[in-house]
């Protein structure tokens, strides 16, 4: 998980709404729509998260809080239809006081985990995973579906990981780049179906691409045409800003909303 900024949080927090346009634009679904086909979730996901109480608690371990990141994941969670807060007290009061508070689940973050925990259920979800999920679904909505189509996945380190399982699943031909042998080797071992190649053979056989790398400035505008699309969950983006002009709502870019969205359904199906 990439460790964002009080800049990144209170960005996203500003331009919520504008994404979800952008998203509609280019997929057809809203930010629920979304999150329902990538936890493939039925019509009651939006029912379900209806009023449901979420709690957001704070985390001061490893580097501390980043200041609005709890009130930025209540937003989202509020803007799905949640009665989302954020408890007073961090920590394990925190916890207590979500529980004391009547919450069906949590949302916490430390510098190595974002989860999401169902307080009644015991069911636990990971960010990694999930924003992995959000982001295919939104490229396959926007591409009009995936089987049998090349995908270039940039980076197999946890979310491009999860990306290529749910590409696999989706049945598209996933390529993969990836300069750490280790990460290649662990995707490998994990049993992920991908063909490793160069940057430059994948961006010559896709159109279609997931940006889990946090490297900037790896694709420019060249490679854009009017069949290209870019899922990115990865921060900062691997397009440099001539590409992501030239792609518009194309550059699906956005760091939190799409994997709590998909977090929430989950957490509470």
């Amino acid at each position: 998980m990439t460790r964002l900024t009080e800049h990144d949080v209170r960005r996203l927090s500003e331009r919520l709404g504008e994404f979800e346009q952008s998203l509609r634009r280019v997929t057809g679904c809203g930010l629920l729509q979304i999150a329902a086909q990538a936890a493939d979730a039925g019509p009651g996901a939006a029912t379900r998260l209806a009023g449901a109480g979420l709690a957001v608690v704070p985390i001061s371990a490893g580097q501390g809080f980043i200041p609005g990141f709890a009130e930025c994941v209540a937003a989202i969670l509020s803007h799905l239809g949640a009665d989302a807060f954020v408890t007073p007290e961090p920590d394990m009061r925190g916890l207590q006081a979500a529980a004391d508070g009547g919450a069906q689940a949590v949302f916490a973050a430390d510098d190595q985990r974002f989860i999401a925990l169902n307080l009644h259920s015991g069911a636990c979800v990971d960010d990694d995973p999930a924003t992995a999920a959000g982001f295919v679904a939104a490229l396959a909505a926007a591409a009009g579906g995936l089987a049998g189509r090349p995908v270039l996945v940039l980076g197999l380190g946890p979310v491009g990981r999860a990306a290529v399982a749910r590409l696999r699943h989706l049945d598209a031909d996933v390529l993969a780049v990836e300069r750490d042998q280790a990460r290649s080797d662990a995707a490998a071992a994990a049993g992920l179906d991908f063909r490793l190649v160069t940057l430059d053979e994948g961006l010559a056989s896709c159109r279609l691409v997931v940006d889990a790398t946090p490297s900037p400035d790896l694709v420019d505008a060249s490679w854009v045409t009017e069949q290209s699309v870019a899922a990115v969950p990865g921060l900062p983006s691997a397009f440099t800003a001539a590409a992501q002009a030239a792609l518009g709502d194309r550059h699906i870019h956005e760091p939190l909303a799409l994997g709590v969205a998909v977090m929430a359904v989950q957490v509470l199906a």
